[in-house]
């Protein structure tokens, strides 16, 4: 990968403190024009502080860096709205990874120790129709690349490794193909006039600026749970109904699909607010994508009683919710993300500024306003056995407690199907 040498830039109170173990990394160095602004980004995997690539696994680390800067980060304040470069191995390349960016954010960077072969040609054909821009990395002159040159629109070529007295007369050789040029490993004012005058059009390196280490934590779904999904996913009966029930049972990763469907990239008229109207509008294709690519990064597991909490408040409130004329998908996701504080170790008012819902689910978990946040401070009232605020809330005490049983046998009996799958 380009640039894995940078050293570390980064703003953290204390960058000599260990990382956290959900806390996540990513590098980003920006692509400049020939009028010296930035015109893309090139996205890096990162695994610690120390601002180098460390990995065995290069699909886990390409996977990493889709989930890390699209789902977990907020992809807006890292890529400033422009498009982002992001290498992908052989496996991404063929198809038998799934791609779930849209080509209007993404540029495909072929690594350069892909062995160019008929399957890798077909598989950047089908991308290249499907509307992505692709560019090949560290590209030496002189390398056996010439099959891709059909089907690529921008070549990086690793400065470090060319004769720069050879550099306009094979830069030219390279742009009869019909292909932009990308200089990168450019270091000194020098070799970047040498690049100008040879016809480069995009600039990379550390005389314009090295990456930069940019952490988050990460939101990491239980992984039984996500088992269940893509297996459900494979079914060809498999309803929009029983994927989302089966994503709604695991509060994490129904927080990602939402963020996912409000990111940038998709670009929705309006909020999508429940984990149903977002496979809707994802469809089951794009949803089993993002699945693939979410359980190839690192999983951890939450603690199951926080979740078992989470999960029981969501299904009282849904079933609470026709008998006070409310909708049963929203009371639902405020129940679910009613104590995603904790389960993330971040304010709640941090978490919902980057999670887009409506005003009314907002204020029901900030300040248990409105009749939906009256509904959520009842049952976490009942929960601490406070029955006089129970009896004196505006809805029925009775009712609340055969709902909340309910939910308590609709979570156990959750609990052991997924011990048993």
């Amino acid at each position: 990968m380009s640039a894995d040498t940078a050293p570390v830039l980064i703003t953290k109170n204390d960058p000599s403190q260990s990382a956290c173990q959900n806390e996540i990394f990513i590098a980003r160095q920006p692509i400049f024009n020939a009028q010296e602004n930035v015109d893309a980004y090139e996205l890096l995997f990162r695994s610690n502080l120390d601002n180098h690539a460390m990995f065995i696994d290069g699909n886990v680390a390409s996977g990493q860096v889709i989930v890390n800067s699209f789902v977990d980060m907020e992809i807006d304040a890292i890529t400033e709205n422009k498009l982002v470069f992001v290498n992908l191995t052989r496996d991404f390349l063929t198809g038998k990874l799934p791609l779930p960016l849209p080509p209007n954010v993404l540029v495909v960077e072929i690594l350069e120790d892909v062995v160019i072969d008929d399957e890798v040609l077909q598989g950047v054909k089908k991308l290249s129709e499907r509307g992505y821009t692709i560019a090949l990395d560290d590209y030496v002159f002189g390398a056996d690349k010439a099959a891709l040159f059909e089907h690529i629109d921008i070549i990086k070529v690793d400065i470090r490794e060319c004769d720069l007295s050879q550099l306009a007369r094979q830069a030219a050789e390279l742009k009869a193909a019909g292909v932009k040029l990308l200089a990168e490993k450019v270091e000194t004012r020098e070799e970047y006039n040498q690049c100008i005058e040879a016809g480069f059009e995009l600039f990379q390196g550390y005389y314009f600026s090295k990456p930069t280490l940019i952490s988050g934590q990460a939101i990491k779904p239980n992984r039984m749970s996500l088992l269940r999904v893509l297996a459900t996913l494979e079914d060809p009966s498999c309803s929009i109904e029983v994927i989302e029930d089966r994503i709604s049972q695991d509060v994490s990763l129904s927080y990602k699909m939402l963020r996912i469907v409000n990111s940038a990239f998709y670009n929705m008229k309006r909020e999508i607010e429940s984990v149903k109207q977002a496979v809707v509008v994802l469809g089951l294709d794009t949803v089993r994508d993002w699945m693939v690519i979410i359980m190839l990064t690192d999983i951890d597991d939450k603690p199951s009683e926080l979740i078992a909490l989470c999960l029981q408040r969501a299904k009282t409130m849904q079933l609470l919710a026709t008998d006070y004329k409310l909708s049963p998908d929203s009371c639902f996701t405020i129940g679910l993300l009613s104590s995603i504080d904790a389960i993330l170790d971040q304010p709640m008012e941090t978490i919902l500024t980057e999670l887009p819902l409506s005003t009314e689910i907002t204020e029901a978990l900030l300040t248990s306003s409105g009749q939906a946040g009256s509904m959520l401070g009842a049952i976490k009232a009942f929960e601490r056995g406070e029955w006089e605020f129970v009896v004196k809330s505006a809805f029925n005490a009775k009712k609340i407690s055969e709902c909340y049983l309910q939910s308590i046998v609709w979570t156990r009996d959750l609990y052991e199907q997924i011990k048993i799958s």
